[in-house]
């Protein structure tokens, strides 16, 4: 087993089923396994930890954050194999720039493919069984007797793309900044799209004793956008769903938010709009009145 045949693997059966079909992608990869020996499932298997460790990166943490992923340990790990998955081009792009991961298509698909890191641990333990049924060797147990060939690690690496990771200390707000085409690529186009994002918060406008209350997507620069786009508001409120103060307004000036690296994110933008430098930018932020409409002529009662 070599990494070209690791990869034609999984290209394979990726061109037989789509992103969201994961269920049917894990069993046809087991089954692809299932027709190798035994000690070639192990060096599957051993590959797949190699290109995993490789992409423990900072920027494909933060990046995964971008995509909605669960960001935490154990979530950076079955993002790492659902990037595995999704084939040597996807995998090899995004090593050289995450922000590619912009241009695959997701369909709906959990970021967090926990089970493709344990395709080989099916195949090996049905192959064992189909051998000897009375037999109790795994491949965790093989493995501890079983290694990939020293050149078969430096033909990995040596094709692996060599550059400078990002700081380990990254911010969530920073992210847009870092990857602006995942962002772009997941700006909604309309209220359906828009439910299905997450992250949302609430922009309340005060003008002349009324107040118009808006939804959009929780970033800086929308966040700036916003009060940007109402320079002639009495006071903005945004919250979260909860009504968690986030930042509020009086005027055009910013009366209090409590996290201060947001503020900082926020005026980056803001600034030059409130100093005529730049206009406000448009983004998806539809009314509260037309996302209850939406949800009540999608979900009608019985």
């Amino acid at each position: 087993m070599n990494k070209e045949q690791f990869w034609k693997i999984i290209d394979t059966v990726n061109l037989s089923f789509s992103g969201k079909d994961q269920e049917l992608r894990l069993r046809q990869m087991v089954e692809s396994l299932l027709c190798l020996p035994l000690d070639e499932i192990m060096d599957w298997h051993l590959i797949l930890t190699e290109y995993k460790n490789a992409a423990y990166r900072n920027d494909l943490w933060a990046a995964s954050a971008a995509l909605g992923a669960h960001c935490t340990d154990d979530g950076f790990i079955d993002f790492r194999s659902w990037l595995i998955s999704r084939g040597k081009e996807v995998y090899m792009n995004a090593m050289q720039n995450p922000d590619s991961l912009a241009t695959v298509p997701l369909e709906g698909e959990d970021l967090n493919f926990e089970q493709f890191g344990y395709v080989a641990h099916y195949a090996y333990d049905k192959k064992v069984l189909s051998i000897d049924p009375t037999s109790k060797d795994t491949l965790l147990n093989a493995l501890d007797n079983h290694s990939l060939a020293p050149q078969i690690i430096e033909d990995i690496h040596t094709e692996l793309p060599k550059r400078q990771d990002i700081d380990p200390d990254w911010s969530m707000w920073k992210l847009i900044d870092l990857f602006p085409n995942i962002y772009k690529a997941q700006e909604p186009k309309d209220i359906k799209g828009f439910l299905q994002t997450g992250n949302i918060v609430q922009g309340y406008v005060y003008k002349q004793g009324q107040c118009m209350q808006y939804l959009f997507q929780y970033t800086p620069a929308n966040i700036a956008n916003f009060i940007g786009s109402h320079l002639d508001a009495d006071k903005i409120v945004v919250t979260d769903v909860m009504d968690g103060l986030i930042m509020n307004t009086i005027g055009i000036f910013i009366d209090r938010c409590p996290d201060k690296e947001l503020l900082e994110c926020v005026k980056k933008v803001l600034l030059p709009i409130l100093m005529g430098k730049t206009k406000a930018q448009p983004f998806f932020c539809p009314t509260r009145d037309a996302v209850d409409a939406y949800y009540e002529a999608n979900n009608p009662t019985e």
